[in-house]
């Protein structure tokens, strides 16, 4: 189809047919849709990944002696549970959390989730 540009004036300019015209407003109509859609998509994406980088948290701080990412080597060897047995000063000791943000196998292996996490 030639510039319009290009042409004269008068009646050379092409004219936009009705059809041509109702194919573009269905095109343009389901370009909108999709991007609706995938708009919804990305959400849904990032909420399960803000799931599994909460849940991938709590793993590693409720499995400080022995997880699948560091191994069960402590957990083995048992942190020494001392005379008193439970007593509370060791849960807490415990439950601080000495994990790093490489001990995040399952966040760090998604691109989106890094990407956003980068962005901000």
């Amino acid at each position: 189809m030639p510039d319009p540009s290009q042409l004269g004036s008068g009646d050379t300019q092409p004219q936009i047919d009705k059809q041509e015209l109702a194919f573009y407003e269905k095109i343009k109509k389901d370009l909108r849709d999709l991007l609706s859609k995938k708009k919804s998509i990305d959400k849904s994406l990032a909420a399960v990944e803000d799931y599994i980088y909460r849940y991938e948290g709590a793993y590693l701080e409720d499995t400080l002696n022995g997880n699948i990412i560091k191994g069960f080597d402590n957990y083995l060897k048992g942190s020494g549970s001392g005379a008193g047995g439970h007593g509370s000063a060791s849960n807490a000791l415990r439950r601080k959390g000495t994990y790093t943000d490489n001990d995040r196998l399952f966040s760090l292996s998604s691109a989106t989730y890094l990407k956003v996490c980068y962005e901000v």
